[in-house]
């Protein structure tokens, strides 16, 4: 999610984010399936041959929330990024 927050509306392709997350690609289609249902990304056409993933609002809610409690968690000593 991160990533495709990176790179803002013109959002990331494929490769970058499979790239990006190091992860098989049966185990990234898993996530992105999760992502796109829940609603936290969405698969833009960018013209006839590319797509794109961006985040949403809902998904720029949840990752600034994720944020907030990464921060509080760390600072606890419950978690380490």
């Amino acid at each position: 999610m991160e990533t495709a927050h990176e790179h803002g509306m013109e959002g990331a392709n494929a490769s970058r984010l499979l790239t990006k997350a190091n992860l098989s690609y049966k185990t990234y289609q898993g996530f992105m399936n999760k992502l796109l249902q829940t609603g936290l990304l969405d698969l833009v056409q960018l013209d006839r041959e590319s797509k794109a993933y961006v985040l949403t609002e809902k998904g720029r809610v949840y990752l600034s929330k994720y944020e907030e409690f990464e921060l509080m968690a760390s600072s606890l000593g419950l978690f380490s990024s």
